[in-house]
């Protein structure tokens, strides 16, 4: 036993002490959590805003594409233009000079370019070179006003192409940017976890627990806060479709409908066909044989005669082929989805190799036959939208910025059981996760 006079004393202002400091290291963890959420806030607005910004370059790109093809068909319809203006130009040309040349009747040669009552007419070599080129300077002119038309289409669309590159530039200038955005908050995030781990680190010390127990209830704390935010974002969803569905059945209740017109040869007050009243008789289905004109052979004769041999049987048709099976659309999307998982976030990507958002969904539905643009803004618009509280696997679930097609940025399929599988973002491979409904449209996409 150690004598009491050399035993630590431990006396009321040591405890008090150990309570200030743990109350200190509680404050801070909290104020430190207040800090993290906020950066966390932050960083998702970061990433927000880059995916915005890569569906305003997908976006760009595709006008892009379609500008280019436009020009080019424009080039091709100029230069055919061009070369037929040419070939009129050189046969006027090679005329005159045939009708100066040749021996004989100088209006063989031009013939075919007069009428037969301008040949009648004609008296005089000069008369009837005046008529050739009158018609082949009407040919001339008509090739070379198509030949402006289409300079003039080239032009047009050669201004929406560098309109286009501009408007892409601009866009990919943007998500780099943004990308920056997202990589210098990634950054804070991850100085204030290495913060949060030693201040709990810390707690643990002077409450006499392990760093262990109290990172899980640090976690804990944080997930049931999460869990409530989006449970209030579900149900937030919910009633905007709720309300959207009400508006739509309002407009169409409001709407006159159609009167048909009257059946000709019915009475007004009467359908044009009524069910059989009761006790009616029905006409048999099958139809009756029309009356022969030969008359039946007298009985002695009948029965002299020999019976007449029956006719073979006709052979069965051959049963007809089974329709294919339909395919399951919804179901072939999500099998093809999951050959994915694992497969790398790539701004862009539509390969194995990496792919985004809207190019993991453009390339499952296209295993099913269904054919998407690759911009999940463009997709919101490509199928039936279904309030999201009748959502069914295999739908499209949408995010947006500000609740509007424009604003969407991220898609993902539903899985059913509030489960999806999405592409995310950089850094995160293809995955299958819960339901996030903070920011979420208020309709899926089916197909």
């Amino acid at each position: 036993m150690v004598p009491s006079a050399l035993a630590d004393t431990v006396d009321q202002d040591d405890i008090d002490k150990a309570r200030k400091a743990e109350s200190q290291t509680s404050s801070s963890i909290a104020e430190l959590e207040a800090r993290l959420a906020k950066l966390k806030s932050d960083l998702q607005a970061s990433r927000i805003k880059a995916a915005s910004a890569n569906e305003d370059y997908l976006e760009a790109a595709a006008e892009l594409k379609t500008a280019t093809t436009a020009a080019a068909n424009a080039q091709t319809a100029a230069d055919e233009a061009a070369a037929d203006t040419e070939t009129a130009r050189s046969s006027l040309g090679a005329a005159v000079v045939e009708t100066y040349q040749n021996s004989g009747n100088p209006l063989d040669a031009l013939s075919p370019y007069l009428s037969s009552e301008s040949l009648a007419d004609a008296t005089d070599t000069s008369v009837a070179l005046t008529r050739v080129g009158e018609n082949r300077s009407a040919d001339l002119q008509n090739f070379q006003a198509h030949q402006a038309v289409a300079e003039n289409m080239r032009s047009i669309a050669q201004a929406k192409v560098a309109e286009k590159e501009t408007a892409a530039t601009n866009a990919k200038n943007l998500k780099a940017k943004a990308d920056a955005e997202v990589s210098k908050a990634s950054t804070a995030v991850s100085d204030a976890k290495s913060t949060r781990e030693t201040l709990i680190s810390q707690l643990a010390t002077q409450r006499n627990t392990t760093v262990e127990l109290e990172t899980q209830y640090q976690d804990r704390l944080e997930s049931e806060r999460q869990a409530r935010e989006e449970a209030a974002a579900k149900t937030a969803a919910e009633e905007a479709a709720r309300k959207a569905e009400e508006e739509k059945r309002a407009q169409a209740s409001a709407s006159p409908a159609p009167t048909a017109p009257p059946t000709p040869g019915a009475s007004p007050s009467q359908p044009s066909s009524e069910a059989p009243a009761s006790g009616a008789t029905t006409a048999p289905a099958t139809t009756e044989a029309a009356p022969t004109t030969t008359e039946a052979a007298p009985p002695a004769q009948a029965a002299q005669e020999a019976p007449a041999s029956e006719p073979a049987p006709e052979p069965e048709p051959a049963p007809a082929p089974e329709p294919a099976p339909a395919v399951d659309v919804a179901q072939t999307a999500i099998d093809t989805s999951y050959t994915f998982l694992g497969v790398p976030y790539v701004w862009g990507g539509e390969s194995y190799d990496g792919v985004d958002c809207s190019g993991l969904v453009m390339l499952s539905y296209q295993a099913a036959g269904v054919y998407l643009t690759h911009s999940s803004r463009v997709q919101y618009g490509e199928g039936t939208r279904v309030p999201i509280d009748e959502a069914r696997p295999g739908d499209l679930v949408f995010w947006s910025s500000d609740g509007t097609q424009s604003g969407i940025y991220h898609v993902a399929i539903y899985l059913g059981g509030d489960q999806m599988i999405e592409a995310p973002t950089f850094g995160v491979p293809v995955r299958v996760t819960g339901m996030r409904y903070s920011g979420v449209m208020p309709y899926v996409v089916r197909f």
